[in-house]
């Protein structure tokens, strides 16, 4: 059973006068339970594990937590860019965003109801040396129906890619600035 702590806030905390680890538990893929997850907090001060009420899972922090809106991705050729992003992965790119108001090229690209905001901008990141597997490196994971199918695309269009190390149905690649993608199967 792995376990990832993914934030350390006193908002997570059911009493708030100290600070909680929420904590997501991945049962192993061979179980029953596999790929089932159970979030529970950490108290930092004892130690302690306890399951998280259907409540605390959903509890919105008090200024109204919605979702993520887009991700910022930087790129150095707009055209090339979008050619991966929309002709390879098939995303359409949303023409209702302005992109003449600001001081760079962009496009804005729907990946369900959320969005990818590229921008022609500088990369301030080193572009060698990264980890090759896309997991060990700042990454957008996308959700996917197909692990299998993306997988095909990837291999006739020759983009280089991992799978996940866990062994869950994920792949990972990067696109031709670099940038690390995780795409899961759910």
């Amino acid at each position: 059973m792995a376990m990832r702590c993914l934030s350390s806030l006193p908002l997570l905390s059911p009493s708030r006068s100290r600070k909680a680890c929420a904590v997501v538990k991945t049962h192993p893929a061979n179980s029953a339970a596999a790929h089932r997850r159970i979030r529970t907090h950490m108290s930092v001060a004892t130690g302690g594990e306890q399951a998280l009420t259907a409540q605390e899972q959903f509890q919105e922090p008090e200024y109204g937590v919605v979702s993520i809106h887009h991700v910022g991705i930087l790129c150095e050729n707009l055209e090339r860019s979008i050619a991966f992003y929309q002709d390879l992965l098939g995303l359409k790119v949303n023409l209702a965003r302005p992109n003449d108001k600001l001081p760079y090229r962009g496009a804005w690209l729907w990946v369900g109801s959320e969005m990818i905001h590229l921008m022609e901008l500088p990369n301030p990141d080193p572009l060698t040396g990264r980890p090759e597997h896309g997991g060990r490196d700042r990454h957008t994971c996308i959700a996917i129906k197909d692990v299998l199918k993306l997988k095909e695309i990837f291999d006739k269009a020759g983009i280089s890619y991992t799978l996940s190390k866990s062994g869950r149905p994920a792949i990972f690649a990067r696109d031709p600035d670099g940038n690390a993608l995780e795409f899961t199967q759910v």
